[in-house]
């Protein structure tokens, strides 16, 4: 069925249309775009041109952070700060006894300073020294900025107290204190806030690679900043002094305990070494500890190992004349026996020499004879003498080594008994030692104590007092302005980098040709006017117009893509609505009039038709009433449905009344033949067709035309709706000639490349 709208909008006769079966039609002649040039690397004047583009952002945060940060500076309380420098050996007096004991707290030995520094009882003290409670400079002044804070988290921190004692119920669950406790009349009487704005305004600061601390001390009044910073310094000195002579105190009496107990350990001990021994008839000849038995026992172990040695000696001598008889050196080298020898030798002579002159029976030959006789019978019986004294002396050396063995055995028996009995006394010994050690020790450690109890001297000394502050420590004005700058413009790039990185929207051409792999026609620039009329407007066709100029050269365009034959006619589509297609439309067919002659435009857009109110005329009759059959097409001449316009030479096909199926008119024969018929008569045809996205019309009239325009909104179309379109026109084989780039604003233009080109398109 078709229904025809009335001039005032109401619902009038419906009629019916035949819907003719789809026609499958050749390809267009036209070849697609060659394939655009290669994606340029990222350049710096890219990270510029996002800059330049989103300068609003940029200078907004920057001016935001300056002025944020000027109205808090204003807000805030001048700060003093004074600073007193000191030193601390890290040395200290050894007066605790076994200090080896305990760990090497060297490594830890500035953060303990630092909390004591920091700890409420120093605090009390400086407070009490300088009478801060009676002075009201010393508590800091709450700032106007605090105070707003303040007032904004006060009700919140009342709240979360009322809930956190509803939830705890201190009155029940609290750890009960004795009452003896609560009512100590010992408690402190410095108010814990007074402690806590103190410590809260202290500032601890070591020196890197020295034994030097800062204290500092930072108030509103200069003068009380300076007062508690030096007394800081001062009443820690008297608190280590105090803590030296308290550790002292204690430290001998801990002693006195030590050295009784030790004192009576060793009576106990020695008196137990005594009965011990008494009772085990343990005796030491010296202060070595040596015993009678262990003695007696050396003794004969020595006697025994010389009187073996010189039996051994004794043995082997008689062995040897055992064996060699009365011919041993030993026997030769007797000096009895030598002397009868050589007496011997000195008659054997003389009687050789007269046996020359006398016979044997001569007296004097037989004096002589009986002589020698006589002294070889004489060493005869020396050497047997000698044999038998050497036999002697083997026989009674072996005597005594066997007496000597069994006394040794027997010394050892006794000397085996004794070690046992011993092992008790060396084990009672050696108490009597260690506790001799001990209260030897205890008593120069106590000595110790009290020479350093006497001393006044402390590793802490004071290098540089602090002094009254003319200048205040915050706010550092210039400090804060320097940081606010450098932050503001970090943040504000940072912004704008961060708002370019989600902006998925086609900005410029360059996107179109190498991200997108489209080819681009041109594009037009954003013009204020243009953009607030409510209704597709043509464009003056004056040649000083930068915007007709962008549209001559877009039309220029499209009629020199292809080699062979212009496109005549033309699809004007855009991947979805409010991307200024229409307009695009008018003004391109506006402009290849001028170049090409006479032309019609067809508002295909039979769902939101627009073409009509751009040229002020009716749209009783046009595109769906001649496609159903209601409206004949009578040619050129057919003033009912085709249309003159303000431009010279171009007409216009309106849509006609919304009909209920505009998809299958619009992919009919009659539309095949509308267009053949038109396509006969004028020199171009474009037909404005309904968004991509959605909807099947675009698609289907795309397979009657000669070639295809895309019109894409600069910084509104998202970049995957162009890449669908593409993908659609892909699909379909359809000839796209093109991209057009409407709307494109200074700022969308890539820095260094474009704006140098087109700069004079955006010239008022």
């Amino acid at each position: 069925m078709y229904e025809v709208q009335n001039g005032n909008g109401a619902r009038g006769r419906r009629y019916e249309v035949k819907p003719y079966a789809p026609q499958n039609f050749p390809p267009p002649q036209y070849s697609p775009h060659a394939d655009p040039p290669e994606q340029e690397d990222v350049h710096l004047r890219d990270y510029i041109g996002v800059i330049v583009k989103r300068k609003w952002i940029v200078l907004s945060f920057f001016a935001s952070v300056l002025v944020i940060t000027a109205i808090f500076t204003a807000m805030m309380i001048p700060i003093f700060k004074s600073t007193v420098v000191i030193k601390i050996d890290k040395q200290m007096p050894d007066v605790i006894p076994y200090r080896s004991l305990t760990p090497d707290l060297d490594s830890e030995h500035v953060e303990t300073q630092r909390e004591i520094l920091k700890s409420r009882n120093l605090a009390e003290r400086v407070i009490q020294r300088l009478a801060l409670d009676k002075k009201p400079g010393f508590m800091p002044v709450e700032s106007r900025l605090s105070a707003a804070i303040s007032a904004l988290t006060h009700p919140i921190k009342s709240a979360a107290m009322s809930v956190a004692s509803f939830v705890s119920r201190d009155g029940e669950r609290k750890r009960s204190v004795p009452q003896a406790q609560r009512n100590d009349s010992s408690l402190e009487p410095i108010p814990a806030y007074l402690s806590k704005a103190l410590t809260a305004r202290l500032d601890i600061a070591p020196l890197k690679n020295s034994e030097l601390l800062q204290i500092s001390f930072s108030s509103n009044d200069p003068q009380i900043s300076m007062m508690v910073a030096n007394a800081v310094a001062d009443e820690y000195i008297s608190y280590d002094l105090d803590s030296r002579v308290d550790a002292g105190r204690q430290a001998k009496e801990f002693l006195e305990r030590q050295i009784d107990i030790a004192k009576q350990k060793v009576e106990d001990s020695e008196e137990r070494l005594n009965r011990y021994a008494s009772k085990n008839e343990i005796i030491f000849i010296d202060n070595d500890k040596k015993s009678v038995m262990g003695t007696k026992l050396a003794e004969i172990s020595s006697a025994l190992s010389g009187e073996t040695t010189e039996r051994i000696q004794k043995e082997a001598l008689y062995r040897q004349i055992k064996e060699s008889g009365t011919n041993n050196p030993v026997i030769l080298n007797n000096v009895l026996i030598q002397g009868l020898q050589s007496q011997y030798a000195t008659l054997e002579a003389e009687y050789s020499n007269l046996l020359r002159t006398f016979t044997p029976d001569y007296p004097k030959m037989k004096n002589l004879k009986s002589q020698l006789d006589a002294i070889r019978e004489s060493i005869a019986l020396e050497k047997s003498n000698l044999v038998k004294s050497v036999e002697s002396d083997y026989r009674a050396s072996l005597k005594k080594e066997a007496y000597l063995k069994a006394a040794l055995e027997a010394q050892k028996t006794k000397v085996l008994d004794f070690q046992e009995r011993a092992v008790q006394y060396q084990t009672l010994q050696r108490e009597v030692d260690v506790n001799k050690e001990l209260h030897n020790s205890l008593l120069k450690k106590m000595n110790e104590v009290g020479v350093a109890a006497l001393s006044k001297s402390t590793n802490i000394q004071i290098v540089d007092r602090a002094i009254y502050s003319k200048q205040p420590d915050r706010p550092n004005k210039l400090m804060n302005f320097l940081m606010a700058v450098i932050f503001g413009l970090g943040g504000g790039i940072s912004l704008a980098f961060l708002v370019e990185y989600f902006d998925n929207t086609v900005k410029d051409t360059g996107e179109i040709e190498n991200r997108l792999r489209m080819p681009s026609l041109g594009m037009i620039p954003y013009q204020q006017q243009l953009n607030a009329v409510t209704r597709p407007k043509v464009i003056s066709s004056d040649i000083s117009n930068p915007i007709a100029e962008a549209f001559r050269s877009i039309s220029t365009f499209i009629v020199l893509s292809s080699a062979t034959k212009a496109p005549k006619t033309i699809l004007v589509t855009s991947p979805g609505e409010k991307e200024g297609k229409t307009t695009v439309c008018i003004n391109i067919a506006s402009a290849l009039a001028e170049s090409l002659g006479k032309g019609i435009i067809i508002d295909a857009d039979m769902r939101k038709p627009k073409l009509h109110n751009s040229f002020e005329v009716d749209n009783k009759a046009g595109l769906s009433t001649c496609i159903s059959g209601l409206s004949a097409f009578a040619g050129i001449n057919d003033d009912k449905l085709i249309k003159p316009t303000s431009v010279n030479g171009l007409s216009i096909l309106t849509s006609g009344p919304p009909p209920l199926n505009p998809s299958q008119l619009l992919h009919s024969r009659k539309m095949k033949d509308l267009l053949d018929a038109l396509y006969e008569i004028y020199n171009f045809v474009i037909i404005d067709a309904p968004p991509l996205m959605g909807m099947p019309d675009s698609v289907l009239l795309s397979s009657m035309v000669d070639g295809t325009i895309l019109v894409v909104k600069a910084g509104e179309t998202p970049r995957s709706a162009v890449t669908a379109a593409k993908q659609i026109f892909g699909s379909v084989n359809v000839n796209l000639l093109g991209v057009v780039l409407n709307g494109v604003k200074t700022n969308d233009l890539k820095y260094g490349s474009y704006s140098h080109y087109f700069s004079s398109y955006f010239k008022e």
